[in-house]
């Protein structure tokens, strides 16, 4: 009898915490909702064809800025305008989709209209206000800071 209160009297604990629970863990897609800008910068590697007059691996600075929606379920869309290696996009749109662990860390899928994908690791910062952002594709080395607007 005794073993029965107790365990009815720990569901009772548990259930009454579990609220208070997930309150402490500020860390989960709808952490993540409305509109964001952001701007980055780092290298991409070119790699230069043999025979031509810099054959081999060089480092082309990028610089980038634009604004993201993140939908608090998973998915995501924005565009962005970007200059680097004589090259330079303009309100590029793109869409995707983001996951988001219990440890306010996560990851990003884009793929751009002209089908080109990106993948970026992230850490939530200030409750969500802030994203720290880094690509994960090979031959990119770029960095991200995303503020909610």
């Amino acid at each position: 009898m005794i073993a029965k209160r107790s365990a009815l009297l720990v569901t009772v604990i548990v259930i009454a915490l579990a609220p208070t629970l997930r309150a402490d863990n500020p860390c989960a897609a709808a952490t993540m909702t409305g509109a964001y800008g952001f701007s980055g910068s780092g290298f991409d590697i070119v790699v230069h064809k043999p025979g031509s007059p810099s054959a081999g691996q060089t480092l082309a600075a990028v610089a980038f800025v634009g604004t993201l929606s993140f939908s608090g379920d998973g998915m995501l869309s924005g565009s962005f305008t970007a200059t680097g290696n004589g090259h330079k996009e303009i309100a590029a749109p793109f869409k995707g989709a983001y996951v988001v662990n219990a440890d306010c860390t996560g990851s990003i899928a884009i793929v751009e209209k002209n089908g080109q994908e990106a993948h970026f690791s992230m850490t939530i910062t200030d409750s969500g206000k802030e994203i720290l952002a880094m690509q994960t594709d090979p031959g990119a080395e770029r960095t991200f800071v995303v503020r909610k607007q």
